[in-house]
């Protein structure tokens, strides 16, 4: 490609800008850039982000974001019931062991068996289809727990729920890096999963807060009612979103790609410079891969036929089981039972506790989205884990000083730890476990990744939600322990492995993959001189 002297500074581009000429109407600067490509054609276009198409690609993020409120409402909704004194009475379950332990994880059992068959319908029928057929199931699912009468009758609602989560939020988060505008996609993913989540959990967690209060079993029936409500709207909306374009040019419907590409990302205009380049970058990497994969849909040996393909798996998997095996799932499921352990037993006060703990992070995954694209994804990551690890210390320390009961000033400072470690967990992490997964891989595997990506997840989830009530009831402060010693190991893998995606098309990532230091290759640079609306001209290589 040809570049012009001048063009546009990408939003969200990592830059350090100087100006070069501020006289003319147009200022010249000079800027460090990932992807000269990709900010020679944004600048040549200038995109207006308030424009009709724009906003409208904002409201299909919405409809996709409502896949995220319905698992992070899961992840909240039995943390807060499992405070509840009418659900444990009915159902004659004990706030820790063996028997919570299956409850919880019977969720994530569901959701291993979800991901099996969500990369075939995802690909097969569409990212639309996903979101369709695993909000059918939560609304099963749903109604099922709600109206249970029996402890088997409600686990079963339970899994039913898993089993519809990782078709809706695989199908969702697929859908958005792919539709989203490049410039904004790190954005939009870390928006889908901070925003899903938390709107999910905060109205999970003040919904039982106020249900708490209700003598009788519409205390624990009332909440799961409510988690049916972003299901409904999902099967009645996602019908009037438009297909992934990504998804229509491999099932060689290329007019029809090309054309919502113009409206939404070229703003109407045929001869857009992104429209053209996403279009080249498409065709050219689904013609690659169909080499690989031979037509065969059903195929999952093309994640690790190649070495570029084994190591996104790698990335995945480091991702995916450290984020379970790190504590947040302990916090996000157990906080009652740890309130209970540090001397905090009325159900009021644990219940509102729960709720408050997921305001704090809710604040810290919000700020934490608007540095995706600043700050960069690996620096992210690897901050996470290292301050996160931190936090354990004290953590472990005073569960440790008082052997898991302890009192009440030491109580409260053990409780300001877990805020802190969501706050920190929610900024640095919580934007990019959806996003980058998602990033990483190909079009044409994007969906068996996510899948098998999930079925990782479920299993590791599984584990550790199975576990983690027997370790709390029968070592007590040494599960502590145990997840600090997995910070250490979790940041050495990470720092040797994770690349950077910022700033970069989902196709051009590629090239990184199949590099042989795929880490420096991401984190090279191009100084460029650029000015709005004519093109870039490369100065040199940083």
């Amino acid at each position: 490609m040809a570049f012009e002297k001048d063009a546009g500074i990408p939003p969200g581009s990592n830059h350090a800008e100087k100006v070069i000429d501020s006289s003319s109407d147009m200022d010249v600067k000079e800027v460090a850039v990932q992807s000269v490509e990709l900010t020679d054609a944004v600048a040549k276009d200038k995109p207006k982000y308030w424009c009709r198409s724009q906003i409208a690609m904002y409201m299909f993020m919405v409809v996709a974001a409502l896949n995220g409120i319905m698992n992070g409402y899961d992840g909240s909704v039995m943390s807060s019931v499992n405070a509840m004194d009418q659900w444990h009475d009915f159902f004659k379950v004990e706030r820790s062991g063996k028997d919570i332990g299956l409850v919880m994880a019977i969720y994530t059992a569901g959701q291993v068996c979800g991901s099996a068959g969500a990369a075939i319908l995802i690909d097969g029928l569409g990212r639309r289809s996903g979101m369709f057929c695993g909000s059918c199931c939560i609304i099963v699912g749903s109604i099922v727990q709600a109206t249970s009468h029996t402890l088997a009758a409600f686990i079963a609602g339970r899994f039913i729920v898993g089993l519809g989560v990782p078709m809706c939020t695989t199908g969702a988060i697929t859908y958005i890096v792919e539709m989203a505008y490049p410039t904004w996609r790190g954005l939009a993913g870390g928006m889908y999963n901070v925003m899903g989540w938390y709107i999910g959990s905060l109205t999970a967690s003040w919904s039982c807060f106020g249900t708490g209060n209700i003598k009788s079993n519409w205390s624990w029936r009332i909440p799961f009612i409510i988690q049916v409500v972003p299901a409904v709207i999902i099967v009645s909306a996602v019908w009037f979103i438009p297909e992934s374009p990504r998804w229509l040019f491999a099932k060689q419907k290329d007019e029809q790609a090309r054309q919502i590409l113009i409206k939404y990302h070229g703003n109407g205009n045929p001869d857009s410079a992104i429209v053209r380049l996403e279009c080249e970058e498409i065709t050219h990497s689904l013609a690659v891969e169909a080499e690989l994969t031979n037509g065969r849909w059903w195929d999952y040996s093309i994640l690790v036929k190649t070495r570029a393909a084994r190591y996104r798996m790698w990335i995945l998997i480091l991702v995916t089981i450290f984020s379970q095996f790190t504590g947040g799932g302990v916090i996000s499921y157990y906080l009652p039972s740890i309130l209970e352990s540090v001397g905090i037993t009325s159900s009021s006060k644990q219940l509102l506790l729960n709720a408050l703990n997921n305001v704090f992070s809710f604040c810290g995954g919000i700020v934490g989205t608007f540095f995706v694209d600043k700050a960069g994804r690996r620096p992210m990551f690897l901050w996470g884990v290292f301050l996160t690890g931190l936090i354990y210390i004290p953590i472990n320390v005073l569960a440790g000083l008082a052997d898991g009961h302890i009192a009440t000033a030491p109580g409260y400072a053990f409780i300001a730890m877990m805020y802190l470690y969501g706050i920190v967990i929610s900024f640095t992490w919580t934007p990019l476990q959806a996003l980058y997964p998602a990033e990483i891989l190909q079009t044409d595997i994007r969906a068996k990744g996510l899948a098998a990506d999930k079925t990782v997840s479920g299993i590791a989830s599984f584990i550790n939600l199975y576990a983690t009530p027997i370790a709390l009831k029968d070592i007590g402060w040494k599960m502590y322990t145990i997840f600090l010693i997995l910070h250490v190991i979790h940041w050495i893998l990470m720092y040797f492995v994770t690349v950077e995606t910022k700033g970069r098309s989902l196709e051009e990532l590629e090239d990184i993959f199949n590099d042989p230091h795929p880490v420096k290759r991401s984190k090279q640079i191009s100084r460029v001189v650029i000015r709005s609306g004519v093109g870039v001209k490369v100065t040199d290589g940083a």
